[in-house]
């Protein structure tokens, strides 16, 4: 009796044995959470207090030929560190150069110059810096407009900011003014022509901001 039975109490340790995993399967450690964790996509450029940084595109570039950068534009408060209400030393020094005028009376309306930059023209009333012509496309104003553009592009960049008239001498020329309404405030001007067309812009402090032909 002893005999048939021996066999089969076999049968439940050779399944058992072939269930168990090999022994290197056996010894892996198995996968921790920090294994199975999805490694994030670098964070994005920010500044200090995690404002993403904007990055530059093809409408932050200046126009051809353009000698101004976002820290040399013209805009109510003079051009680049030239400032309008400097005397004329302090404008100079914060030009890095000369500026040319004729020989006058120092508190008389006067008109100056870089060497070289005769199409820009600096302003001093009273022997302070009140205003900048600016007859060039090279040189931006605050907010992207230049010489050369026309009216619309004008309207789009300055959109609820701009008041139209007429230009005195031509119906058909039209003045664009933001802010300079105010003593003491500083503003701009676009002299647009009869063909839509900017000629030059004014920056500066009224009353000489107003005047069509500045010192005259």
């Amino acid at each position: 009796m002893s005999r048939t039975l021996r066999p089969l109490t076999l049968l439940p340790l050779l399944l058992l044995a072939a269930c168990q995993p090999p022994a290197d399967e056996a010894s892996a450690p198995a996968p921790t959470q920090a294994d199975l964790a999805v490694t994030p996509p670098p964070p994005s450029a920010t500044t200090a207090s995690g404002v993403p940084i904007k990055q530059p595109s093809a409408t932050d570039v200046p126009v051809p030929g353009s000698v101004a950068s976002p820290a040399d534009t013209v805009g109510a408060n003079g051009f680049g560190a030239v400032r309008f209400g400097m005397n004329r030393d302090d404008a100079e020094n914060a030009a890095g150069g000369v500026l040319e005028a004729p020989d006058t009376d120092s508190n008389a309306c006067y008109t100056a110059h870089r060497p070289g930059q005769p199409e820009i023209d600096y302003m001093f009333d009273a022997g302070k810096l009140a205003r900048i012509d600016v007859r060039t496309p090279g040189v931006l104003a605050d907010g992207g407009g230049r010489v050369g553009m026309q009216v619309d592009e004008i309207r789009t960049l300055y959109a609820g900011h701009l008041s139209e008239q007429p230009a005195k001498n031509d119906p058909a020329a039209r003045l664009l003014k933001i802010g300079g309404d105010k003593a003491g405030v500083g503003g701009v001007i676009f002299d647009v022509d009869g063909t839509g067309s900017v000629t030059r812009y004014r920056a500066g402090l009224p009353p000489v901001l107003d005047s069509g032909e500045g010192c005259s």
